[in-house]
């Protein structure tokens, strides 16, 4: 595709435009992952996870108006340049109003940045049941926001398309809301938040795998609602989320929980989460997470471990042991 190869040019003269001003209207950034897995019998890869470039307004450029272009390639993806986020934004006090293409605000894990999480990987249920997990995770629509000074409150309301960014519908007959509201309270040194998520869709002839079967393409409501809560301290990180989706009667549902403590440059990571789709033929399995980062850098050059297993019966089932190295740009 022609649009990621011009959207990398953009990108690439932004780092020129960047460093050629005195105080830059806006600003590049990325980051690296390169990641070997194993499961010391018959799998061994070594692959990109991530390649993330974006580039996004600074302060300098209007006291309003600001923007943000992101794309991403990974040997997930092919090799291929992926346009993810295209947003503009309006802001006026402690709201906002953004348009464009982007993730729809619900669940708290899935607006924790990548580089920054302990856990090498989201919980399988995040990429599932988030509105569009399977179908590009990002949507194009209008979505209003509301901050609090102090961070204590946050909620967004949004509207978009409702079919995700892997096609385009010239003749879109469904829609879907999203709304989310958290509450952030101090304490000890650190902060305890809560909240939850609720999305409504209209589908019309909708394919959502990892969710329902390939043969089906539904048609009818789609609701789903999300609760989770988290502590984070200056070593302590605990989290939680429980997702449920209902079509039409039919469920799917799952939650995970992960702990991380942080001593000097150290990080030890203890993860669970559990994922019941609507697909016969899957075997819906605890799985587990026990990982290591060693923090060289903080976030921007990091190495992480991750022992990935399941349990069927008390046996371990599909184990990964992952090396990944994690370098930021600038």
């Amino acid at each position: 595709m022609k649009r990621p190869i011009y959207l990398l040019i953009v990108l690439l003269f932004g780092i020129v435009g960047v460093y050629g001003q005195d105080k830059p209207k806006f600003e590049f950034n990325g980051y690296i992952q390169v990641r070997g897995v194993t499961n010391f019998d018959d799998y061994n890869s070594f692959m990109l996870r991530r390649l993330k470039l974006w580039v996004k307004s600074t302060p300098e450029f209007s006291r309003h108006w600001s923007y943000k272009v992101q794309t991403t390639l990974s040997s997930l993806k092919d090799e291929h340049f992926f346009l993810q986020d295209v947003m503009i934004k309006y802001s006026v006090g402690t709201f906002s109003i953004e348009v464009g293409q982007f993730v729809p605000q619900f669940s708290l894990e899935r607006f924790q940045s990548d580089y920054r999480l302990p856990l090498m990987e989201r919980a399988a249920v995040i990429n599932a049941l988030i509105p569009d997990g399977t179908l590009g995770v990002r949507d194009l629509g209008l979505q209003a926001n509301y901050k609090a000074k102090n961070n204590l409150v946050q909620t967004h309301l949004g509207i978009f398309n409702g079919y995700g960014i892997k096609e385009y519908r010239f003749a879109n007959q469904g829609f879907m809301i999203v709304q989310k509201s958290s509450l952030n309270l101090p304490l000890f040194t650190g902060y305890l938040g809560m909240g939850y998520s609720f999305q409504y869709r209209r589908a019309e002839n909708l394919a959502i795998p990892k969710v329902l079967p390939d043969t089906v393409n539904y048609s009818g409501p789609d609701v789903r609602y999300n609760i989770f809560v988290v502590y984070r301290g200056r070593k302590l990180w605990l989290q939680g989320e429980y997702l449920n989706a209902n079509f039409s009667g039919s469920r799917a549902w799952g939650y995970y929980m992960f702990s991380a403590l942080r001593l000097n440059k150290s990080r030890f990571v203890a993860g669970y989460e559990f994922y019941k789709d609507l697909i016969s033929v899957t075997r819906d399995l605890p799985s587990f997470r026990l990982g290591y980062e060693y923090l060289i850098n903080d976030y921007k050059l990091k190495l992480s471990v991750d022992n990935y297993f399941q349990l069927q019966a008390g046996e371990v089932k599909n184990y990964l042991l992952s090396l990944q190295l994690q370098m930021f740009i600038n």
